[in-house]
């Protein structure tokens, strides 16, 4: 490990990409520490220390996304969201737009076309966005005085700075692609999700050390740490290969052997978007309720308590159980543990059949002269890899849903802060275990790149004669 790091810094061209990597996130970082301006920032942090179920509602997972800058009203309080969201609408839009659809097929053109709408559609939504979070700090009185007065301008302002702030991450994240060590959108993402980190950990000594948490949770959270990391990465990495076989054919003069591939398909296709999107729709019912329920009967509000993970209406308190232990998990079976399973699932299964079409996989293969063993191309090739592809992406599906759920349990069941209890597992372990994982490949495929590069090279020179071997040799040691 300390060798491949150190391999790291002797590469000029990945040296200076990590370095520029690195560079990016410092301004990331910088920035979202940037108030809005005219925002009362005591205020808003007061209000988020005394929030809490439906008074908080979706504002948590934002501002788990963006490293605190939400719960701050920063420049970057609305993340890269925007632009994840404009993303997914424009793959939504490809399967019922054709000319959407004929764009992708178009190759580099296409591709290049399409980004640019995302572009463009991030720029609305962050827009709409921040236009909407002015109206809700002008309501909660989250305004400096100054401003009370004059709410269109602070609106505007609000609208033009928080835009700006998400057009930076977009283009930052697009820079890290570009020039840095790859995966930029995803890191950023990513180290918002780390920023928190430390605070958690601060939290969680503070709880031992005036005892609201017993110490035998520590050993417990780090081991269930350990176990979900390994079945992230077991998961983000297993695929089920299915055996192609191409047909004996002949180019030219030459008869080329009949050969053996496989087809990979990922057990995870849909990775953590449907944590994503089941996490956004059962938060919106419980904050919209909230708000609308803080009248004088407060019957809506009650009514959001369904939709809570900490609802009162569940298994343990619907029999009166008294007991502790193992009894406890009866906590989290309530409306929202139920109604996230399903909206999971649904969503794993959905995002696969929107990203891969088995019929198009099967046409490609008839095409290429290839088949597989034991089914006839066309209908039937396709009709079995959609077979294999729903029974992986179930397993997928019952994957995300335990790793997602572990944090809310612990949480729930056993009153552990989620703050600590998020270790453990949850949305933000899986995107980190999987963008570490996926920035680890990007850069050993570097070296790999390099040391092959090298390897061609003295094949020239040895070659070519001893005067091209020591010009490589002196190039090398430049």
């Amino acid at each position: 490990m300390f060798g491949t790091v150190a391999n790291l810094w002797k590469i000029k061209d990945l040296r200076k990409k990590i370095l520029y990597t690195l560079w990016m996130i410092a301004v990331f970082r910088i920035g979202a520490h940037i108030p809005t301006p005219f925002v009362n920032t005591e205020t808003v942090r007061e209000f988020f220390e005394k929030a809490s179920g439906a008074g908080q509602g979706v504002f948590s997972m934002v501002d788990m996304f963006t490293g605190g800058a939400f719960s701050q009203m920063t420049i970057m309080a609305l993340g890269i969201m925007p632009y994840i969201s404009a993303q997914i609408i424009i793959q939504l839009l490809m399967v019922v737009v054709p000319r959407l659809e004929k764009m992708k097929k178009e190759g580099e053109a296409g591709t290049k076309k399409i980004e640019q709408y995302s572009r463009y559609g991030t720029v609305a939504l962050a827009g709409f966005q921040s236009l909407g979070l002015g109206m809700l700090m002008i309501s909660q009185g989250w305004v400096t005085p100054m401003m009370e007065q004059h709410r269109v301008i602070f609106m505007l302002l609000t609208m033009f700075s928080m835009t700006a702030g998400t057009t930076l991450l977009m283009w930052i994240g697009e820079r890290i692609t570009e020039n840095g060590v790859g995966n930029g959108i995803s890191l950023i993402i990513a180290l918002g999700i780390m920023a928190a980190y430390p605070g958690a950990v601060s939290q969680t000594y503070a709880r031992l050390h005036f005892q609201d948490l017993s110490k035998i949770w520590v050993p417990v959270i780090a081991g269930l740490c350990i176990v979900m990391t390994v079945l992230i990465i077991a998961m983000q990495e297993g695929s089920r290969k299915i055996p192609i076989q191409h047909a004996r054919r002949t180019v030219g003069r030459r008869v080329q052997q009949a050969q053996t591939n496989y087809l990979p398909l990922k057990v995870n296709t849909a990775g953590v978007i449907p944590v994503i999107f089941s996490s956004a729709i059962l938060t919106l019912p419980q904050t919209l309720l909230g708000w609308v329920g803080t009248g004088q009967s407060g019957a809506m509000a009650g009514l959001g308590t369904w939709f809570s993970p900490y609802s009162p209406y569940n298994l343990y308190d619907a029999f009166g159980i008294q007991k502790e232990s193992i009894f406890l998990l009866l906590k989290s079976a309530n409306l929202y543990t139920l109604l996230y399973m399903i909206l999971t699932a649904f969503f794993c299964f959905f995002y696969t059949a929107v990203t891969f079409n088995p019929q198009d996989v099967a046409d490609n293969l008839k095409r290429a002269g290839a088949f597989i063993p034991g089914y006839r191309p066309g209908k039937q090739t396709a009709d079995y890899i959609d077979m294999v592809l729903t029974r992986i992406t179930t397993v997928g599906a019952i994957f995300l849903v335990g790793v997602a759920l572990v944090p809310q349990i612990l949480s729930n069941a056993f009153g552990i802060a989620y703050s600590t209890a998020q270790f453990a597992g949850g949305t933000g372990l899986i995107i980190v275990v999987g963008v570490i994982l996926d920035t680890m490949k990007r850069v050993e495929s570097q070296l790999l790149l390099r040391h092959y590069d090298g390897f061609k090279i003295r094949r020239q020179a040895g070659a070519g004669g001893r005067g091209e071997s020591r010009r490589w040799s002196g190039r090398k040691a430049q």
